[in-house]
């Protein structure tokens, strides 16, 4: 009994060690965005703009000289809006420990990695060049009676090191969702060796499609909600749908796995707590690796391609309107502004009337 118990404490204290790597990195990064006054001045200027609702990209050149007038260099200020566009969590920084560990998980990355780049095309081929995804969301228009529309994304005309954040900023649910892959991998009656050939199998195909769907969906297609008053933007919807099922569900299936394993497996992998818990780290870290990969792989080379052609078919379909979701002096409009066709064919970019101030 008492070896069973300090086997248990063990193996919490080895899932807990991200945790405890975690809470310093966050801190290192509060310090690297910009914590002095200068900085601080320009970070609510920025919080302005976002919060009228107007894309930084109307107000470069005055950001740019607010950020001159404090010294600041644009570096620094890429820093500031990137971590108001796509701010980091803790559950952001406890994957940052794979980047120490990556010798020993990018082999095992690599081997998941090579084979999905096929599955991620064919995945592609599916859902974008044969309409899948369009038809799901008309039947997701229908079924919710939402209408689609534009809204200009606000990150449009961010500093350079954006990108970079963006895609850290996409990362957990790609990374969580190889480690739910294999925590319901492992109830399966089989080997455990057989556990990891089927969960990696599982999680190339999760993976390819979620990323496909994320990509698609990172525009400025909104969902409009008139019965309850609500805007959700596409790929809010696609988070706000994966995130609380992960989540929870890896809470649920870690404690279960550690309190009752021996009892729900007789593997020598997952009978052993402190075994399982250290498979859990190879696994989210290596997951890690592979979420990295997906972002430079897929992300920058067809995101764009993916978006443009998703967004294309929702116009056909749709035909929807790009309007403007502004606030000023404690007041919120909605206003019209063009059809998210003659947009697009615009380049995305058209005239504001607002005043900086």
């Amino acid at each position: 009994m008492v070896e069973s118990l300090e086997a248990l404490l063990t193996s919490l204290l080895i899932l807990l060690s991200p945790l405890f790597l975690a809470l310093p990195v966050s801190f290192a990064w509060r310090w690297w965005v910009g914590i002095e006054p200068e900085q601080e001045h320009y970070r609510e200027k920025v919080r302005r703009v976002l919060d009228s609702g107007i894309p930084l990209t109307r107000y470069r050149s005055e950001l740019d000289a607010e950020a001159r007038k404090v010294h600041l260099i644009s570096d620094r200020q890429a820093r500031i809006e990137s971590d108001l566009l796509h701010p980091l969590r803790l559950q952001h920084f406890l994957l940052f420990p794979s980047l120490i560990l990556w010798p020993l998980v990018g082999l095992f990355g690599a081997l998941i990695t090579l084979p999905m780049m096929p599955v991620l095309r064919l995945i592609e081929w599916v859902l974008i060049d044969k309409r899948v995804l369009s038809l799901i969301a008309r039947i997701i228009q229908r079924y919710t009676r939402w209408e689609v529309i534009g809204i200009p994304r606000l990150g449009d005309g961010a500093k350079e090191l954006d990108k970079v954040l963006a895609s850290i900023y996409r990362m957990p649910i790609t990374v969580f969702l190889g480690l739910f892959t294999y925590l319901i991998i492992s109830y399966l009656p089989m080997k455990s060796s057989n556990v990891l050939l089927v969960s990696a199998a599982v999680y190339i195909v999760l993976v390819s499609a979620i990323s496909v769907i994320r990509a698609a969906t990172e525009s400025s297609l909104t969902f409009a909600d008139p019965t309850h008053r609500r805007l959700i933007p596409m790929d809010t919807f696609v988070e706000d749908a994966l995130g609380p099922w992960v989540g929870v569900g890896l809470i649920f299936l870690l404690s279960r796995q550690l309190m009752y394993g021996s009892s729900i497996r007789t593997g020598e992998l997952f009978h052993d707590p402190i075994a399982f818990s250290i498979s859990v780290l190879l696994v989210l870290y290596t997951a890690t690796i592979i979420g990295i990969t997906v972002e430079i792989i897929f992300f920058r080379t067809r995101g764009i391609g993916v978006r443009e052609a998703f967004q294309s078919q929702m116009v056909a379909e749709f035909n929807p309107m790009v309007y403007l979701f502004t606030r000023s002096r404690g007041s919120l409009r909605i206003s019209p502004v063009m059809p998210l066709s003659e947009w697009s064919e615009g380049s995305e970019n058209f005239e504001f009337s607002l005043n900086f101030e």
